[in-house]
């Protein structure tokens, strides 16, 4: 079947001397896979560079059923970035984005309101002229909501733990494993009181940073085979 859609590309992998195999989470059917053939030769090197990571691309793919490889007919740019591959940090909060994005989804599954948060923060991202060392956390809580595990703010006046296990605020710790400490839980109602209502409390980097880990621990109680993430790291500058 051949189909027109929206895409992001969220990895690419050197398949052979020219070719590429490019994970896209796509509007239409969520996540797929594409051999892309002979664009790393010399003659196709500007078609290749197309495909980097979080570009988003116009499509028209043929689809088969039960393969694991699918192809693409024509690609090209549909949101041309200003500076979002030449910004540092920008690019740092770009990468852990996408990366994230790859975690949560499975093969072939349609998620059109996360497609469509993830194609606007990256254009809102590239355009953001003020401080954007919070944006990975807000990233976070909005996947989080969207794929149905959102923190609940039940009882978030008076609980003193953040349970991981159930996203609810508790006021005893039933068990160290699954719970934040009372520090930890009031850096998180802190965040979502910066996210939701907008408070202008400040966030040094130590507790940026305490937040990205114990937010990160979160997705992996809720996200089946939820495998840690290396873009993290890129972050640490960004995040001091």
């Amino acid at each position: 079947m051949l189909d027109k859609t929206e895409g992001i590309v969220l990895k690419t992998t050197k398949f052979s001397e020219s070719s590429l195999i490019v994970k896209i989470f796509t509007k239409k059917y969520g996540l797929l896979s594409f051999l892309v053939q002979g664009v790393r030769s010399s003659k196709n090197k500007q078609k290749g560079n197309i495909l980097q990571t979080f570009n988003c691309l116009n499509l028209e793919i043929y689809l088969k059923e039960q393969r694991n490889l699918n192809r693409i007919k024509e690609y090209s740019t549909n949101i041309i970035y200003k500076n979002l591959y030449t910004d540092f940090n920008k690019q740092s909060v770009a990468i852990f984005c996408v990366e994230l994005i790859s975690k949560c989804l499975k093969e072939q599954e349609v998620n059109e309101r996360l497609y469509n948060y993830l194609s606007l923060f990256l254009v809102e991202l590239d355009e953001e002229n003020n401080s954007i060392e919070n944006k990975p956390l807000f990233f976070l809580l909005e996947t989080a909501s969207i794929l149905g595990f959102e923190p609940s703010l039940h009882n978030i006046s008076s609980g003193n733990f953040f349970n991981l296990e159930n996203g609810r605020f508790e006021n005893n710790m039933v068990d160290e494993k699954n719970c934040l400490s009372a520090m930890e839980t009031n850096l998180l109602k802190q965040l979502l009181a910066i996210y939701y209502e907008k408070n202008e409390w400040k966030l040094n980097s130590t507790e940026r940073k305490i937040l990205l880990d114990k937010l990160l621990l979160y997705f992996r109680w809720h996200v089946s085979d939820f495998i840690e993430l290396k873009s993290p790291t890129i972050l640490s500058e960004l995040l001091k």
